[in-house]
């Protein structure tokens, strides 16, 4: 009776088994049919917004080195060191004490010159006088006044003017020093507004424009500035590929120095309705970058052409359509045609 008990129980071990497998097989089986669990996400448009960070350079609004046009020894000075000063200003001057006494005596022979003129032309009104001798008094005129400008321009050259409005930097030569002339006197700087140039990356160059607002800070300074873009290089340089661009920004207290490393903060707007993936949803394959994508509760690989990178997001230029559901999880595990499970995503 022991051993028929015995046997009985081991029946019935064998049928709990057999029943055990069975539940666990069909299990697999529907997880099997129901396919891979992933996160999906559906394609919609959206504004594409990209911000690059950019070195850049303070430039002054304008500079120039001055020198004398001429030779000879400065008998003016008024170059004060960090002085302000304005357009045409008189900052220094050579002597010209010889061109001055030279132009004199050019007006002084001007005078008597059209005075001979005036007597030689009544002397002709009434056919006392040939015409050649009327010429030759007409032509030392001419020749006289054009000996004057001459004096004139030799005395501007001999005059060091501010071009324009601005600030002098240290002064390179002394009151009384004998200069030539290309002897630096000192530089002239405008440094309100100043430039601030910096170069954009070519396949970036697109959202440059004329007007845009960026903003800099300098150096390790929390500080933040704006200017506004007001010019371009009309090519990309062809060893770096970025096209230069200069923006300007106002500097009424004078805090900014030309010459400051400036960081650059850029923003370019793309279009406005543009297909945005994750950066990791996409499989890369030789020669490109395909998708997967969930049709009828399948997975399809799908071959994408991609446009900007930002550092959360891709463009894809082609390839998908607003709408489609992409697999974001479970990548490496699914194969062409096979079920998948997907759970929406609204973000990544």
């Amino acid at each position: 009776m022991a051993r028929l008990s015995l046997f009985a129980v081991a029946i019935l071990a064998m049928v709990l088994s057999a029943c055990s497998g069975n539940e666990k097989d069909a299990k697999q089986s529907q997880r099997a049919r129901a396919g891979l669990v992933v996160e999906a996400y559906v394609v919609n448009l959206q504004p594409l917004t990209q911000g690059l960070s950019l070195s850049g350079t303070l430039l002054a609004g304008e500079e120039v080195e001055l020198r004398a046009e001429t030779t000879g020894k400065l008998i003016e000075f008024h170059l004060v060191e960090g002085s302000t000063v304005k357009q045409g200003q008189l900052l220094a001057r050579v002597n010209d004490s010889e061109i001055r006494a030279r132009l004199e005596k050019l007006k002084s022979d001007l005078q008597l010159a059209e005075d001979d003129l005036q007597r030689k032309q009544r002397l002709k009104d009434i056919n006392a006088l040939s015409q050649q001798d009327l010429d030759v008094a007409r032509n030392r005129v001419d020749g006289i006044k054009a000996d004057i400008k001459l004096s004139e321009a030799q005395i501007q050259k001999a005059e060091i003017r501010a071009p324009f409005d601005g600030r002098i930097g240290l002064r390179h030569v002394s009151p009384g020093s004998f200069i030539g002339a290309n002897t630096i006197l000192a530089t002239l700087i405008q440094d309100n507004p100043l430039r601030l140039e910096f170069s954009v990356p070519e396949r970036y160059a697109y959202g440059v424009k004329i007007g845009k607002e960026v903003a800099f800070t300098l150096g390790h300074y929390p500080t933040e500035y704006k200017a506004k873009i007001y010019a371009t290089e009309s090519v990309v340089d062809l060893q770096t590929r970025a096209l230069k661009v200069r923006a300007l920004c106002s500097n009424p207290k004078g805090e900014l120095l030309p010459g400051s490393f400036a960081r650059v903060s850029f923003t370019i707007n793309g279009s406005p309705k543009t297909m945005l993936i994750p950066p990791h949803a996409l499989v890369p394959v030789l020669g490109g970058q395909n998708v997967v994508l969930t049709r009828n509760g399948k997975a399809a690989f799908v071959p994408v052409e991609t446009g900007v990178r930002t550092a959360t997001a891709v463009e894809i230029v082609s390839g998908i359509n607003p709408g489609d559901t992409l697999l974001l999880t479970g990548l490496l595990q699914v194969r062409e045609g096979s079920p998948v499970s997907t759970t929406i995503v609204d973000s990544w």
